[in-house]
């Protein structure tokens, strides 16, 4: 879900002509016109907003909107659901990257919101822009990966054709709650945002004294994926999210001190020598515990001789990577990191927080699908989730 280098876009005659004429307007102001929000937030004559929103975005860049935000497009993946929890509405979400529509396909977002599959497609999972379609939508406001790429084959594109860009970084549960405050005041939702912090912070205050008053810590690791020479483990690194809620509940993540990455391998060597008591799969790849299960070279470890190889949960989101639901995953790795100790109606959780989220009632079947109770058919002690 990281922004990576990419081919330049090729500009179309017609958006060249496009880019040309905004292009001065541009570099004058970068604010945002177009028109839903509550009542009360816009004077009934002009439809501006009665006092403007201004957004800092993680680059340092402020944009003001004089007018309620009804057009927003994004490439960034996990936007979409996220801006869909603080608003409990699709409708303002008018184009997405291709991996989103992807990931939603035969999910229990898709299922509360099937729009979704029929979103226009604005980049693809290279994250370079599609900006003539971006103009075909005359978004209010595009939101892209700011922290790595080309500005010049990302962002300048974007602005280049008249349209504020939000900048955003990943990487840490501070960079999830300043999306969530972000978001939140583009939508004119300041205090659902508060609210679903406020879950998050209490989450995050009750599994940290849990786990000072654990006297083991199981060894645990996070894998992304199989490839030649071993497994993708590089997502385990300190300097990656999943580092935090493996460690939050009061685990070892043995694959901390390596260097982050998406792609390189882990050899099966360095996996036995670690003997990980917990292992998770990603639920962003096909890796699943099946595959853990069936290399006979991780026969030996304590995780693999225990059943104890967990597949990533996908809801309104996966949640492997932050997303609005990232308080649930916390929850559920902590059930499994402790089966002995930590006690936890995650079920009841998910519906109340989905009714929470989505103003939509989750029923069994949803939960057992974004719990995926399929994956994890074989899992020691996966049978406390169940209905």
């Amino acid at each position: 879900m990281l922004p990576r280098s990419g081919p330049r876009f090729r500009a179309s005659k017609r958006r060249g002509v496009v880019a040309a004429v905004v292009t001065f307007a541009a570099a004058l102001a970068l604010a945002a016109c177009s028109s839903r929000a509550p009542v009360d937030q816009t004077t009934a004559e002009s439809g501006e907003l009665a006092e403007p929103i201004v957004i800092t975005d993680q680059r340092g860049k402020t944009h003001t909107f004089t007018k309620p935000i009804e057009k927003i497009v994004t490439t960034v993946i996990p936007a979409p659901s996220m801006i869909t929890a603080l608003d409990q509405s699709y409708d303002r979400i008018k184009g997405v990257n291709q991996s989103t529509i992807a990931r939603d396909k035969g999910s229990t977002f898709a299922d509360m919101f099937p729009q979704a599959l029929d979103n226009a497609v604005v980049s693809g999972p290279d994250f370079v822009p599609n900006v003539e379609t971006i103009i075909q939508i005359d978004p209010d406001v595009v939101i892209q990966w700011a922290h790595q790429g080309d500005y010049n084959t990302f962002i300048g594109p974007i602005e280049a054709a008249g349209y504020p860009v939000i900048g955003l970084q990943y990487g840490t549960q501070e960079d999830l709650e300043t999306w969530v405050r972000m978001f939140a005041k583009l939508l004119g939702k300041e205090e659902r945002g508060q609210q679903l912090l406020d879950r998050m912070h209490k989450t995050i205050d009750e599994l940290k004294a849990f786990a000072a008053q654990q006297t083991t810590a199981p060894r645990t690791i996070f894998l992304r994926s199989a490839g030649d020479g071993g497994y993708n483990a590089g997502m385990s690194s300190k300097d990656a999210y999943m580092n935090f809620w493996l460690t939050l509940p009061g685990a070892e993540n043995v694959g901390a001190d390596l260097e982050y990455s998406t792609t390189s391998a882990v050899n099966v060597e360095q996996l036995i020598q670690w003997n990980p008591e917990v292992i998770f799969t990603s639920a962003m790849t096909k890796l699943t515990p099946a595959d853990i299960y069936a290399d006979p070279a991780l026969a030996g470890i304590d995780a693999v001789k225990n059943k104890r190889v967990y597949a990533v949960p996908s809801g309104g989101f996966w949640w492997d990577p932050p997303s609005a639901e990232s308080h649930l995953m916390w929850k559920w790795a902590a059930a499994l990191l402790h089966p002995d100790t930590y006690e936890v109606d995650l079920r009841s959780e998910i519906r109340e927080h989905y009714e929470f989220l989505y103003g939509r009632t989750i029923t069994d079947e949803q939960i057992d699908n974004l719990l995926r109770f399929d994956a994890n058919a074989e899992a020691a002690g996966y049978g406390v989730f169940r209905r």
